[in-house]
């Protein structure tokens, strides 16, 4: 059902809420509260702003940007013939796009090409998720997960003033209908997306600290299901070189610049590899 929507619609709905929770809590609820166009107001609200500035920059990036084309004339260093009993799967063709396939790369059916390091193709930004536009992804949703956390931290903080004001019987204080309505609409969608979002952010995190992609998460558990039913024997995930290490592969080396925008320094077809990768003649090439 989703495939017949165009994914246009998904964008413009993502920007559109992203719109909604950010702007109408500030205008409805958090504004009014803080008694206008203040000092303290722009103070209070500010990092909110600071924080929807970067959702909508990284979204625009994780939308815009080419997720990795494998060039055409790209060919294996070595081209090794198939040898199942060592455990070399080299090298991958893919029969759709008549090319070699290097190391992490995989076809979308959406885009119908090979893609870098390919995570997974996904509708809510029009655009296949890989190496290219991987790291604007994450720091999207995890700009989504403080944003949120700040809006229903505020609702938070909105709904304890009222109550307070209450119990001091100060009842010009009472808010009026619509920002009753706001509070209520703003605290369900942006509950909603931080838990969504979270989980999310929360399952990436662990693939980026594993050094492994959906797609190559999917594939280990299959692999390591049938090395735990004695069908094939051990096999070694190559690409797991450290957490930290891991880490930086995706968002860069300075720690500082993790969560600021930035295009990837490697060029998604050489990775560096573990050391029981040279070790063991059995390795797993995803």
């Amino acid at each position: 059902m989703l495939e017949s929507i165009p994914g246009k619609v998904f964008v413009v709905g993502v920007v559109l809420l992203i719109a909604m929770i950010a702007y109408s809590s500030q205008l409805m609820v958090f504004g009014p509260a803080l008694g206008g166009l203040t000092l303290k107001a722009f103070w209070f609200l500010a990092p909110l702003n600071v924080l929807v500035a970067m959702v909508f920059y990284n979204y625009y990036l994780a939308v815009t940007t080419d997720p990795g084309k494998v060039p055409s004339d790209w060919v294996p260093a070595v081209v090794i013939k198939e040898n199942k009993q060592l455990g070399i799967t080299g090298p991958r063709v893919c029969k759709a796009c008549n090319i070699y396939k290097p190391p992490r790369s995989h076809h979308c059916r959406y885009c119908k090409r090979c893609v870098l390091k390919m995570d997974h193709h996904c509708p809510w930004i029009d655009n296949c998720v890989g190496h290219g536009n991987y790291p604007h992804f994450m720091r999207f949703v995890i700009y989504v997960d403080f944003a949120c956390s700040y809006v229903v931290g505020l609702l938070i903080w909105r709904v304890r003033t009222i109550l307070d004001s209450m119990r001091h019987f100060q009842f010009d204080a009472d808010p009026n209908t619509s920002e009753i309505v706001f509070m209520v609409l703003n605290f369900v969608l942006a509950f909603v997306v931080l838990f969504c979002v979270g989980i999310l952010s929360v399952y990436h995190l662990y693939c980026i600290a594993k050094n492994q992609s959906t797609i190559e998460g999917w594939e280990r558990g299959k692999v390591e299901k049938l090395v735990r039913r004695s069908k094939i024997p051990p096999v070694v995930y190559p690409f797991d070189i450290s957490i930290y290490k891991n880490i930086c592969s995706v968002f860069g080396n300075n720690p500082f610049l993790w969560l600021w925008p930035q295009t990837p320094k490697s060029n998604g077809i050489d990775f560096a590899l573990c050391n029981d990768a040279g070790k063991k003649k059995r390795i797993i090439y995803l």
